[in-house]
């Protein structure tokens, strides 16, 4: 079945929007519409070589690099009720998968204090291929990349002993070391699961969404989830998995305010800030939505075989 195929067969599934949906799929198609977010950039050229049995040539191509509209990533505290409505079906509350919000009693560390949070978090293939696409070929050359509209990549209410448990990270040396895998200020990336020490409901929504992303675009991790990997070919290298301080990965603000920006975290040093910078972006019934934008970079093929290729 085909992307654009299957990208149907799940809109027809996906049933009423609720009125009172934090976020619609219109409202997400039109942010996609985001010039700033694409990045687009030439950064060089391809060399091609093409041989037959009159002999060999070269060719040259560009070689451009831009982001892509890859996922949806959703955080919200009560399992069942996401913020995208048409899409909160997929992840419903189940026997191994209920409640959540702040100081939950489930936490697998047996913590009960104000600054343990919980949070669900659901990354949804970008449903703006096509209106993405035709904005993006004005640009010139581009690239595509392995994101399916509406395919669920990862839902945390059926990665239950991964998300709500630890298990398998518990046993990684990344869950017991607080000083590696930092987010900033937001907090450490592992354990990649829902439960934060984080008292900041902004920065514990957006560690949540970093760590599903940190394992969906990762291959072999021991979770229930689909990946979400491009392989690298010649003239075509796809960005490297999300992680701490890798510059592929982009968020842009959906809900509960749509930015036509994108920025790569954690965009502010509060360190040694007066106040919170992060007061403007809280949320008031704790829901959050962003655009994951990825930067792949490519060139136009142009014979047999890449030669050499120049250019960040």
């Amino acid at each position: 079945m085909t992307r654009t195929a299957l990208a149907f067969s799940l809109m027809c599934m996906m049933g009423s929007t609720s009125s009172m949906a934090a976020i619609t799929t219109p409202d997400i198609l039109k942010s996609s519409l985001c010039v700033d977010c694409i990045d687009y950039q030439v950064i060089g050229s391809c060399v091609w070589l093409t041989c037959t049995p009159a002999g060999c040539s070269t060719a040259t191509s560009i070689k451009v690099k831009h982001r892509l509209p890859d996922l949806i990533a959703m955080s919200y505290p009560e399992t069942g009720k996401g913020p995208w409505a048409a899409m909160a079906w997929m992840s419903p509350k189940n026997p191994l998968a209920q409640g959540g919000g702040n100081s939950h009693g489930r936490s697998p560390q047996l913590l009960d204090h104000a600054s343990v949070s919980f949070q669900n978090v659901d990354l949804i293939g970008h449903p703006a291929e096509g209106s993405f696409f035709k904005l993006l070929s004005t640009f010139g050359y581009v690239l595509e990349g392995p994101s399916t509209p509406f395919m669920p990549y990862f839902l945390s209410s059926l990665d239950v002993l991964g998300w709500r448990f630890n298990v398998p990270d518990m046993f990684n040396s990344a869950s017991w070391d607080p000083l590696t895998n930092k987010l900033g200020t937001f907090g450490s990336v592992y354990p990649r699961g829902g439960f934060a020490v984080q008292p900041h409901p902004y920065k514990s929504a957006a560690l949540a969404a970093f760590k599903a992303a940190h394992i969906t675009t990762r291959n072999g991790m021991s979770r229930v989830y689909q990946p979400l990997v491009a392989e690298s070919k010649p003239g075509y290298w796809p960005p490297e998995p999300v992680d701490v301080n890798n510059e592929d990965t982009a968020w842009q603000p959906l809900y509960p305010k749509t930015e036509m920006k994108a920025v790569v975290w954690p965009d502010i040093d509060d360190r040694a800030v007066l106040g919170d910078p992060y007061a403007q972006r809280i949320s008031d019934n704790g829901q959050y939505v962003w655009g994951v934008w990825r930067t792949y970079r490519g060139c136009e093929r142009k014979g047999q075989t890449l030669i050499a290729h120049f250019g960040q």
